[in-house]
Protein backbone atom coordinates (compact mmCIF):
# COMPACT_ATOMS: atom_id res chain seq x y z
CA UNK A 1 0.00 0.00 0.00
CA UNK A 2 1.40 3.51 -1.26
CA UNK A 3 2.26 5.63 2.06
CA UNK A 4 0.57 8.94 1.55
CA UNK A 5 1.45 10.88 3.93
CA UNK A 6 5.11 10.50 2.89
CA UNK A 7 4.83 10.95 -1.35
CA UNK A 8 7.01 13.41 -2.47
CA UNK A 9 5.73 16.81 -3.49
CA UNK A 10 6.66 19.01 -6.58
CA UNK A 11 6.10 22.25 -7.94
CA UNK A 12 5.79 23.41 -11.57
CA UNK A 13 4.87 26.96 -13.24
CA UNK A 14 4.06 27.29 -16.89
CA UNK A 15 2.28 30.08 -18.89
CA UNK A 16 1.32 31.88 -15.22
CA UNK A 17 -0.17 28.04 -14.23
CA UNK A 18 1.58 26.43 -10.70
CA UNK A 19 0.89 22.71 -10.33
CA UNK A 20 1.39 20.31 -7.74
CA UNK A 21 3.01 16.68 -8.53
CA UNK A 22 3.15 13.54 -6.06
CA UNK A 23 5.77 11.59 -7.27
CA UNK A 24 5.31 11.45 -10.98
CA UNK A 25 4.73 14.20 -13.37
CA UNK A 26 1.25 13.98 -13.60
CA UNK A 27 -0.73 17.13 -12.66
CA UNK A 28 -2.41 16.64 -9.36
CA UNK A 29 -3.86 20.37 -8.78
CA UNK A 30 -3.28 23.75 -10.73
CA UNK A 31 -3.43 27.31 -10.10
CA UNK A 32 -3.86 30.46 -12.25
CA UNK A 33 -1.38 32.59 -10.77
CA UNK A 34 -3.28 35.72 -11.86
CA UNK A 35 -6.64 34.39 -10.47
CA UNK A 36 -5.90 31.78 -7.95
CA UNK A 37 -9.80 31.52 -6.58
CA UNK A 38 -10.19 30.14 -10.79
CA UNK A 39 -10.98 26.22 -10.97
CA UNK A 40 -8.07 25.50 -13.63
CA UNK A 41 -8.95 21.55 -13.88
CA UNK A 42 -11.42 20.51 -16.03
CA UNK A 43 -12.66 18.23 -13.72
CA UNK A 44 -12.89 20.65 -10.62
CA UNK A 45 -14.99 22.82 -12.75
CA UNK A 46 -17.46 19.93 -12.77
CA UNK A 47 -17.33 19.28 -9.34
CA UNK A 48 -18.70 22.75 -9.02
CA UNK A 49 -21.98 21.58 -10.73
CA UNK A 50 -22.62 20.30 -6.82
CA UNK A 51 -24.24 23.95 -6.61
CA UNK A 52 -26.91 23.77 -8.88
CA UNK A 53 -28.44 21.34 -6.41
CA UNK A 54 -27.42 22.56 -3.47
CA UNK A 55 -26.48 25.74 -3.88
CA UNK A 56 -25.85 26.89 -0.13
CA UNK A 57 -24.78 23.50 1.78
CA UNK A 58 -24.66 23.60 5.29
CA UNK A 59 -21.09 21.65 5.60
CA UNK A 60 -19.05 20.36 3.28
CA UNK A 61 -16.19 17.82 3.50
CA UNK A 62 -13.42 17.25 0.78
CA UNK A 63 -11.01 14.51 1.32
CA UNK A 64 -7.61 15.11 -0.48
CA UNK A 65 -6.58 18.92 -0.31
CA UNK A 66 -3.77 18.76 -3.51
CA UNK A 67 -3.66 22.49 -4.11
CA UNK A 68 -6.81 23.54 -2.59
CA UNK A 69 -8.48 24.20 -5.61
CA UNK A 70 -12.14 23.05 -4.30
CA UNK A 71 -10.87 23.89 -0.79
CA UNK A 72 -10.57 28.14 -1.79
CA UNK A 73 -13.39 27.71 -4.28
CA UNK A 74 -16.24 26.74 -1.68
CA UNK A 75 -14.65 28.65 0.81
CA UNK A 76 -15.47 32.01 -1.31
CA UNK A 77 -18.76 31.05 -3.17
CA UNK A 78 -20.11 29.44 -0.23
CA UNK A 79 -19.60 31.65 2.18
CA UNK A 80 -22.35 30.06 4.72
CA UNK A 81 -20.80 26.87 4.75
CA UNK A 82 -18.48 25.10 6.81
CA UNK A 83 -15.73 23.74 5.16
CA UNK A 84 -13.16 20.69 6.47
CA UNK A 85 -10.49 19.12 3.74
CA UNK A 86 -8.85 16.25 4.99
CA UNK A 87 -4.87 15.97 4.12
CA UNK A 88 -2.59 13.45 5.14
CA UNK A 89 0.26 14.36 4.08
CA UNK A 90 1.37 17.37 6.06
CA UNK A 91 3.82 18.72 2.72
CA UNK A 92 1.10 18.97 0.57
CA UNK A 93 -0.98 21.35 3.58
CA UNK A 94 2.43 23.46 3.80
CA UNK A 95 2.72 24.07 0.14
CA UNK A 96 -0.90 24.54 -0.09
CA UNK A 97 -0.90 27.24 2.23
CA UNK A 98 2.79 28.85 1.11
CA UNK A 99 2.50 28.43 -2.53
CA UNK A 100 -1.02 27.93 -3.70
CA UNK A 101 -2.76 30.43 -1.69
CA UNK A 102 -5.31 28.80 0.28
CA UNK A 103 -6.58 30.94 2.80
CA UNK A 104 -5.88 30.85 6.51
CA UNK A 105 -7.63 28.84 8.85
CA UNK A 106 -11.36 30.57 10.38
CA UNK A 107 -14.32 29.41 12.76
CA UNK A 108 -15.57 27.72 9.15
CA UNK A 109 -12.79 26.36 7.34
CA UNK A 110 -10.70 23.79 8.49
CA UNK A 111 -7.58 21.72 7.05
CA UNK A 112 -6.85 18.37 9.40
CA UNK A 113 -4.16 16.42 9.16
CA UNK A 114 -4.79 12.81 9.10
CA UNK A 115 -6.03 10.02 7.51
CA UNK A 116 -9.36 9.84 5.30
CA UNK A 117 -10.43 6.19 6.84
CA UNK A 118 -9.59 7.87 10.59
CA UNK A 119 -11.54 10.81 10.15
CA UNK A 120 -14.03 8.83 9.04
CA UNK A 121 -14.07 6.39 11.30
CA UNK A 122 -14.49 9.12 14.00
CA UNK A 123 -16.60 11.64 12.99
CA UNK A 124 -19.94 11.92 14.69
CA UNK A 125 -21.95 14.38 13.05
CA UNK A 126 -23.49 13.12 9.50
CA UNK A 127 -22.14 14.81 6.32
CA UNK A 128 -24.17 16.72 4.39
CA UNK A 129 -21.63 17.10 1.30
CA UNK A 130 -18.58 14.54 1.03
CA UNK A 131 -16.05 15.26 -1.45
CA UNK A 132 -13.83 12.16 -2.46
CA UNK A 133 -10.57 13.60 -4.40
CA UNK A 134 -7.82 11.09 -3.29
CA UNK A 135 -5.34 10.40 -5.88
CA UNK A 136 -1.44 9.50 -6.12
CA UNK A 137 1.34 10.22 -8.22
CA UNK A 138 -0.56 6.86 -10.20
CA UNK A 139 -4.20 7.22 -9.57
CA UNK A 140 -6.41 6.18 -6.72
CA UNK A 141 -5.25 4.72 -3.70
CA UNK A 142 -6.98 1.30 -4.10
CA UNK A 143 -8.64 1.53 -0.18
CA UNK A 144 -11.15 4.32 -2.26
CA UNK A 145 -12.05 2.44 -4.49
CA UNK A 146 -13.40 -0.63 -2.42
CA UNK A 147 -17.09 -1.36 -2.05
CA UNK A 148 -16.39 -0.97 2.10
CA UNK A 149 -14.93 2.43 1.61
CA UNK A 150 -17.84 3.02 -0.62
CA UNK A 151 -20.18 1.64 2.12
CA UNK A 152 -18.74 3.78 4.56
CA UNK A 153 -19.26 7.25 2.93
CA UNK A 154 -22.66 6.14 2.26
CA UNK A 155 -23.63 5.50 6.09
CA UNK A 156 -21.83 8.43 6.54
CA UNK A 157 -23.83 10.99 5.25
CA UNK A 158 -26.79 12.75 6.28
CA UNK A 159 -29.95 11.15 4.65
CA UNK A 160 -30.73 14.42 2.42
CA UNK A 161 -26.43 13.99 1.94
CA UNK A 162 -24.46 13.96 -1.40
CA UNK A 163 -21.37 12.05 -1.69
CA UNK A 164 -19.24 13.55 -5.02
CA UNK A 165 -16.01 11.40 -6.03
CA UNK A 166 -13.50 12.12 -8.64
CA UNK A 167 -12.69 8.71 -10.62
CA UNK A 168 -9.80 8.19 -13.20
CA UNK A 169 -11.63 7.13 -16.90
CA UNK A 170 -8.63 5.61 -18.15
CA UNK A 171 -8.70 2.77 -15.09
CA UNK A 172 -10.51 -0.51 -16.68
CA UNK A 173 -11.76 -0.76 -12.97
CA UNK A 174 -14.12 2.49 -13.18
CA UNK A 175 -16.68 1.35 -14.34
CA UNK A 176 -16.88 -1.46 -11.47
CA UNK A 177 -16.70 1.22 -9.13
CA UNK A 178 -19.64 3.32 -10.82
CA UNK A 179 -21.75 -0.36 -10.54
CA UNK A 180 -20.80 -0.52 -6.85
CA UNK A 181 -22.01 3.04 -6.45
CA UNK A 182 -25.20 2.78 -8.24
CA UNK A 183 -26.19 -0.33 -5.68
CA UNK A 184 -25.84 1.70 -2.83
CA UNK A 185 -27.09 5.56 -3.33
CA UNK A 186 -30.69 6.41 -5.40
CA UNK A 187 -29.28 8.31 -7.68
CA UNK A 188 -26.29 8.63 -8.94
CA UNK A 189 -25.10 11.05 -11.87
CA UNK A 190 -22.32 10.79 -13.71
CA UNK A 191 -20.42 13.53 -15.42
CA UNK A 192 -17.09 13.46 -17.81
CA UNK A 193 -14.61 15.89 -17.60
CA UNK A 194 -12.94 15.45 -20.77
CA UNK A 195 -13.06 12.27 -23.30
CA UNK A 196 -10.40 10.13 -21.59
CA UNK A 197 -10.44 11.69 -18.10
CA UNK A 198 -11.82 12.32 -15.27
CA UNK A 199 -15.21 11.21 -14.43
CA UNK A 200 -17.55 12.98 -11.38
CA UNK A 201 -20.01 11.23 -9.53
CA UNK A 202 -22.81 12.74 -7.88
CA UNK A 203 -24.30 10.62 -5.58
CA UNK A 204 -27.50 11.08 -3.60
CA UNK A 205 -28.59 9.43 -0.27
CA UNK A 206 -32.50 8.38 0.15
CA UNK A 207 -34.08 11.81 0.89
CA UNK A 208 -32.40 14.17 -1.30
CA UNK A 209 -34.80 16.63 -2.60
CA UNK A 210 -33.77 17.44 -6.38
CA UNK A 211 -34.67 21.15 -7.67
CA UNK A 212 -36.49 21.73 -10.58
CA UNK A 213 -35.09 21.78 -13.69
CA UNK A 214 -36.22 25.65 -13.55
CA UNK A 215 -34.71 26.23 -10.49
CA UNK A 216 -31.44 24.34 -11.53
CA UNK A 217 -30.72 26.68 -14.78
CA UNK A 218 -31.67 29.74 -12.45
CA UNK A 219 -28.81 28.41 -9.91
CA UNK A 220 -26.45 27.98 -13.37
CA UNK A 221 -27.17 31.74 -14.36
CA UNK A 222 -26.27 32.85 -11.06
CA UNK A 223 -22.81 31.49 -11.16
CA UNK A 224 -21.86 31.57 -14.53
CA UNK A 225 -22.46 34.92 -14.13
CA UNK A 226 -19.61 35.01 -11.22
CA UNK A 227 -17.38 32.29 -12.94
CA UNK A 228 -14.79 32.97 -15.82
CA UNK A 229 -14.98 29.37 -17.19
CA UNK A 230 -18.09 27.58 -19.20
CA UNK A 231 -20.53 25.84 -16.69
CA UNK A 232 -23.12 26.01 -18.95
CA UNK A 233 -21.20 23.63 -21.14
CA UNK A 234 -21.28 20.97 -18.59
CA UNK A 235 -24.88 21.51 -17.51
CA UNK A 236 -25.46 20.28 -20.97
CA UNK A 237 -23.18 17.51 -20.69
CA UNK A 238 -24.32 16.47 -17.87
CA UNK A 239 -28.25 16.42 -18.73
CA UNK A 240 -27.16 14.58 -22.05
CA UNK A 241 -25.24 11.67 -20.11
CA UNK A 242 -27.86 11.34 -17.31
CA UNK A 243 -31.34 12.07 -19.32
CA UNK A 244 -33.23 9.04 -18.02
CA UNK A 245 -32.10 9.99 -14.32
CA UNK A 246 -33.10 13.09 -14.50
CA UNK A 247 -36.44 12.00 -16.14
CA UNK A 248 -36.98 9.56 -12.96
CA UNK A 249 -35.98 12.40 -10.78
CA UNK A 250 -38.71 14.87 -11.96
CA UNK A 251 -41.53 12.19 -12.69
CA UNK A 252 -41.16 11.36 -8.88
Amino acid sequence: MVNLKKLPVEISEMDQIRSLHLETDSIQSAMSVDDPVHLTLKYTQVVALLLLFKRHPKSLTVFGLGAGSLTKFFFYFCPKSKIDTIEINPQVINVAFQMFEVPAETNRHKIIEMDAWSYLNNHKLPFDVLISDIFDGYGIPKQFTQKRYFKKCYNSLHDSGIFVINLWGSDKNTPNFILDLKDLFSYVIIVESDNPGNIILFCFKSTFSFPPVKQMEKNLLRLSDKLNFDLKFFYKRMLKRNKQTFERIHCR
